[in-house]
């Protein structure tokens, strides 16, 4: 197994892109801790992740053989992430992995966006990550080895209408994982970034509904910068990449970035 004995952080892993990454490595041998926000936000168009979500997440962890715990987290406050970071290491001694998955979204012109709407998406993912990274990173220095995983987007390559915040938000993530990179390669720790296009997540089905919008009309539109159309995206595609950047497989890869969108930034200038 490629992540035997590893202990994995996978925020917002109660569902989606998280807990597929969770999920993947831990059949490759690593106990996940599961930190989801368990909770709806005001401005946040869709239901979150719930306590029974994260339960059932956790529990399918457990038959995979491999330890997990799931712990309720609001990655926009440290005092949040700081006692986080500090169960983790109480229940299992280290941590190895931190996947920065935490987000959330919404679609508003920035000529009408109100500034909670602006910051319930910024500090989710933005900030989160830094705070995530802020509370493990001394740990990861200290052992002298760990791997970091952010999560972005396409949208943190170019721009979209109606996601502003959002794509400023995953822009910011590619910047902070350089710098983070650079900061402890001399510790034996590496850092990239995953950019999904795509995928259709409670997320993406939660903005479509919010929009009135039918499950197949959503998926023409949301999907029509994919040139590849048939497979369609899925979380195990994003788990399948942040698996491959924590283990032995990617040992000299750092401060970069995989983009898993069927194409669709190929047709970027």
């Amino acid at each position: 197994m490629k992540l035997e004995g590893k202990v994995a952080i996978v925020t917002g892993g109660a569902r989606g892109n998280g807990f597929a990454a969770a999920r993947l490595m831990a059949e490759e041998g690593a106990d996940i801790a599961i930190a989801d926000i368990c909770e709806d936000m005001s401005t946040i168009p869709y239901h979150m992740s719930t306590p029974e979500t994260m339960d059932k997440a956790v529990d399918e962890i457990k038959k995979l053989g491999r330890k997990a715990i799931g712990i309720k987290c609001d990655v926009r406050k440290a005092s949040d992430v700081e006692a986080m970071v500090k169960q983790v290491l109480e229940t299992f001694g280290k941590v190895d992995i931190l996947i920065n998955n935490a987000g959330n979204s919404s679609m508003e012109a920035i000529a009408d966006m109100d500034e909670q709407t602006w910051d319930e998406v910024l500090d989710t993912h933005l900030k989160g990550t830094f705070l995530c990274c802020r509370y493990v990173l001394p740990h990861m220095i200290e052992q002298e080895s760990g791997q970091v995983v952010s999560i972005s987007s396409v949208g943190g390559q170019r721009g979209f209408g109606m996601g502003g915040h959002y794509c400023a938000a995953k822009h910011g993530i590619i910047g902070l994982n350089k710098s983070v990179a650079m900061e402890v390669a001399d510790h034996n720790i590496r850092a990239n970034v995953v950019c999904p296009g795509t995928v259709w997540t409670d997320m993406m089905k939660g903005i479509a509904e919010s929009f009135g919008m039918e499950e197949e009309e959503a998926k023409e539109n949301f999907f029509a910068g994919h040139l590849i159309k048939d497979p369609e995206l899925t979380p195990e595609d994003i788990g399948r990449a942040v698996l491959w950047l924590v283990s032995d497989d990617a040992r000299c890869i750092t401060g970069n970035m995989i983009t898993v969108d069927a194409g669709w930034t190929s047709r970027a200038p």
